[in-house]
C-alpha cells in the first residue's frame, strides 16, 4: 500500500472513495442479514469458545485464517453479525484496491481499467462473499495482492501473500500453481534465476500456510474434498448460473437457463479463446522488463494452469469440478486476464465488441443487487426476524421450559441466535435430519414442508415470502 498510496492522482482517489462506498454498502448488510448455517457454524465451532479450537480438526467450513480473524473481532467488539463478518468486510475494501492495483500495472487503458473493476466489484456471488464471515472473500483481497506483488517482480512477498490466501481458503491451491510458475513462465534471463523465484515464491508461501494450518492439515482426510460436481458441463452450467444471478424469480438480461446456457457455450468459451490467442501473441512479442513485461500476463496464466489442474485433479485423484464459490478465484483471474487482453488488442473494432459484452456483463449484475439474503442461503434469511419474533414470545417463560425444532439447515443459526439472544426460556435446539412435525412448541419449517397436512394445524407466527420459511407453535 505504501506505494500505491503517497502521491494519491485523481484515478487512485476514485478508486478509495469507490472502494470506500461499496464497503459501506457490504457493512450496512453485515450487520442486517441473517446469520447462515456455514456461518453459524463456524462461529459456534470455531470461535465461540477457545482460540485452540481453531486447530482442533479439519473441517471444510473450517477457513483457517479467517476463523483466528474472527476471534479477535468476536473479542474484541463482542458477538454480533457485524462483528463477526467485519474481516470480510475489511478484506471486501482491500479487493477493491488491489484489483485496480493489478489494473493499473497492466492495462493502459483507464476505461478497460474502471470497466474491469467495477464488473469485479459488483458480480453478486464476489459482493455477497465480501460480506460473509466465510474465508472466500478474504483469499481473493490476499490473491489479488499476491498477484499485484509478483507482476513487481517481489515474488517473497507475492509468496507470504500467497500462503496467507491459502490458509484463507484451501481452494486458492490451483490458482497458486499459476502464481507460483509466473518467474520461471514469463521471466527472462538465466534459467537459474527464474527457476530461484518460483522456489521462493513456493518457499514462502509454504512456510507461511504450514505455519498457520498445519494442525488441521494432519488431520485432513481425502473425503473432506469431495465439494463440487463430478460433470464438467453441470460445473460450468452452475458456475455461470450462480455467478450472474443472485435475485430470486428475477433473471435479469441473461440470468435465465437459456440466457445461462448461451454465456455458457458461446460466449465464455468464445473470450477464452481470445484470451488464449493474445496472450500467446503478447508472449512471444515481449520480455521481462518495461512497463509491458511478460508478468503482465501473469492472471492469463494462472487462470490456464489453475484449469489444466482442476481437470488433472478430476481424472487423477478423482475430485469434483469447483461449483458456486469454489469457482470465484477463477472468475477473478478471468476477469483480469480478459482487461488486460482487451487493452492489448489495438483494433478498435476488437476493443469496442468487449467493451460492449464487458458492459453488458455489468448491467446484469446491477439488476441481481440486492442487501437481505445471500443467494447460496436464501433459506436462511427469515432466521434472524424469526428468532426476534422468538425473544418476544418467550421472554415471560420459565428456562428451559419450551422446545423448537427446524430443518438440519436451520439449526446452526437457530442455535446461534439462542446463545446470541440469551433465549433461555428453550431447552439446546438439536439437529434432527428429518423433518419433525410433533412434540414441540415451535417449528421453523422449509416451504417444502409447510404446506403439509400436519404443518397446516400449527398456529402461523412468521412466514417469508422470499424463501417460503415459515415459523409456527403448536395450538
Amino acid at each position: 500500500m505504501g506505494a500505491w498510496v503517497p502521491s494519491l492522482p485523481t484515478e487512485r482517489i476514485a478508486v478509495l472513495l469507490f472502494a470506500l462506498a461499496r464497503t459501506i454498502f457490504c457493512g450496512y448488510r453485515a450487520a442486517v442479514q441473517s446469520i447462515t448455517v456455514d456461518e453459524a457454524t463456524t462461529y459456534l465451532t470455531y470461535v465461540r469458545d477457545h482460540w485452540a479450537n481453531v486447530w482442533t480438526r479439519y473441517d471444510p467450513n473450517n477457513h483457517v485464517l479467517y476463523s483466528i480473524l474472527a476471534q479477535l473481532s468476536v473479542r474484541a467488539f463482542h458477538i454480533s453479525e457485524f462483528s463477526l463478518r467485519l474481516p470480510s468486510v475489511l478484506a471486501g475494501f482491500f479487493f477493491v484496491i488491489g484489483v485496480h492495483r493489478v489494473l493499473e500495472e497492466t492495462v493502459d487503458s483507464r476505461a478497460v481499467r474502471w470497466i474491469a473493476l467495477v464488473a469485479l466489484s459488483t458480480a453478486p456471488l464476489i459482493l455477497d462473499f465480501s460480506v460473509a464471515a466465510r474465508g472466500y472473500g478474504l483469499s481473493l483481497a490476499l490473491l489479488v495482492w499476491a498477484i499485484a506483488f509478483s507482476v513487481r517482480r517481489r515474488d517473497a512477498w507475492a509468496g507470504v501473500l500467497l500462503g496467507l490466501s491459502l490458509a484463507a481458503n484451501f481452494n486458492i491451491a490451483f490458482p497458486a500453481f499459476g502464481l507460483i510458475a509466473c518467474p520461471f513462465v514469463l521471466g527472462s534471463g538465466r534459467l537459474v534465476d527464474r527457476l530461484r523465484g518460483s522456489l521462493t515464491a513456493a518457499a514462502t508461501s509454504a512456510a507461511v500456510f504450514v505455519a498457520i494450518c498445519y494442525p488441521v492439515l494432519i488431520e485432513a482426510r481425502r473425503d473432506q474434498f469431495a465439494a463440487g460436481e463430478s460433470n464438467l458441463a453441470a460445473a460450468a452450467y452452475d458456475l455461470v448460473f450462480t455467478f450472474i444471478r443472485a435475485v430470486p424469480g428475477h433473471a435479469g438480461l441473461f440470468g435465465a437457463g437459456d440466457g445461462t446456457r448461451a454465456v455458457e457455450y458461446y460466449v465464455l468459451p468464445t473470450v477464452m479463446l481470445f484470451v488464449m490467442g493474445v496472450s500467446v501473441l503478447a508472449f512471444r512479442s515481449r520480455n521481462d522488463s518495461g512497463p509491458n513485461s511478460r508478468r503482465a500476463l501473469l492472471p492469463a496464466l494462472a487462470l490456464f494452469l489453475a484449469l489444466l489442474a482442476i481437470v488433472c485433479a478430476h481424472f487423477v485423484a478423482r475430485m469434483n469440478y469447483p461449483i458456486d464459490r469454489l469457482g470465484l478465484p477463477l472468475f477473478v483471474l478471468f476477469g483480469l486476464a480478459w482487461a488486460i487482453a482487451a487493452s492489448q488488442v489495438p483494433n478498435l473494432g476488437v476493443r469496442a465488441v468487449n467493451t460492449v459484452l464487458a458492459l453488458l456483463l455489468i448491467a446484469q449484475f446491477l439488476t441481481q443487487l440486492h442487501s437481505s439474503y445471500f443467494a447460496l442461503w436464501i433459506f436462511d434469511a427469515p432466521i434472524k426476524p424469526m428468532a426476534q419474533r422468538l425473544r418476544e414470545d418467550v421472554r415471560d417463560a420459565p428456562p428451559g421450559s419450551l422446545s423448537l425444532t427446524g430443518e438440519w439447515f436451520h439449526t446452526p443459526a437457530l442455535q446461534y441466535y439462542q446463545y446470541v439472544y440469551r433465549l433461555t426460556a428453550l431447552k439446546p435446539i438439536e439437529r434432527s435430519d428429518i423433518t419433525l412435525l410433533h412434540g414441540f412448541d415451535y417449528y421453523v419449517l422449509d416451504g417444502d414442508v409447510n404446506a403439509t397436512p400436519e404443518a397446516l394445524r400449527l398456529i402461523p407466527l412468521y412466514r417469508d415470502n422470499l424463501s417460503g420459511v415459515l415459523l409456527a407453535r403448536e395450538p
